[in-house]
């Protein structure tokens, strides 16, 4: 049944629906509750942390990350790889799917229960860090690097110029993304924000919900492309996965009864 199923399918791997785990998150007065399938790879596992004090600043500080334009306080992660029915060669994955969880914080004057304030400040920290007037470390200002290479090309016209410009930040740079949107998922409206690049393959999803007026809960998909050339037969599978695990995220006010529930279950 597996091999004919892998068969027609075109793979082996990604999400298994059969497999599933249910995860518990306190995050200050909400409890968010993950059922997700468990990961196809082995990869070490970190100690599981359940209390998320996020509105503590010293806390938060202590905890946050920063990669590239993005600063936020990881919770969770799992991830799915998709391979060929009959690898031949090392490293021959067709792709691989990772989903993470996280915390970020808004600037002042940015509401994040304000689903239009909260996406338009999405695009605008994109637009900002890699447009940066003075490049820097992790990608900032890389697309003002690109310029100011480019300026160095006296003899080209302004036509060719500007052609020659909006390639290189699509190759190399990043370039402008969608503006976000809004989705509808179980009676709940998220802020859908998409990191993409016209020639590539692989993308980037976040969907984004306002914990309080100055943090807000991600949701990341990181469709990771390996073979452009096998990408069609795994990128349906991806995207049912994508919808299927938020349609299994949930946010609830944390009361007394889950209190008592969650502590419980801590505690077996």
């Amino acid at each position: 049944m597996g091999l004919l199923k892998s068969l027609w399918q075109g793979f082996v791997g990604g999400a298994d629906f059969t497999q599933l785990v249910t995860e518990r998150f306190i995050l200050e007065d909400k409890l968010l509750k993950i059922t997700i399938p468990i990961s196809n790879i082995v990869a070490r596992q970190l100690p599981k942390e359940v209390n998320y004090p996020y509105r503590n600043r010293h806390w938060f500080n202590t905890k946050q990350k920063t990669h590239t334009h993005e600063t936020y306080v990881h919770i969770y992660t799992r991830v799915w790889m998709y391979l060929p029915i009959i690898g031949i060669f090392p490293s021959s994955e067709y792709g691989m799917l990772s989903t993470v969880f996280r915390i970020k914080k808004t600037p002042d004057g940015v509401n994040a229960l304000d689903n239009q304030a909260l996406g338009a400040w999405l695009n605008q920290e994109y637009d900002e860090y890699y447009n940066h007037p003075e490049p820097g470390e992790k990608s900032r200002g890389s697309n003002t690097r690109i310029r100011q290479e480019m300026s160095k090309h006296t003899t080209l016209s302004d036509e060719v110029m500007a052609i020659q410009l909006e390639a290189a930040i699509n190759n190399g740079g990043y370039p402008k993304i969608p503006d976000a949107t809004t989705v509808q998922i179980n009676g709940t409206e998220w802020v859908f924000h998409q990191l993409v690049k016209p020639h590539s393959r692989s993308r980037t999803d976040m969907y984004c919900l306002g914990l309080d007026e100055g943090h807000y809960l991600v949701v990341r998909f990181n469709h990771q492309v390996d073979r452009s050339d096998k990408h069609k037969k795994w990128r349906k599978a991806a995207n049912q996965t994508q919808q299927r695990v938020m349609e299994m995220v949930s946010l609830t006010d944390y009361i007394e009864e889950e209190q008592r529930v969650f502590s419980a279950t801590i505690t077996e």
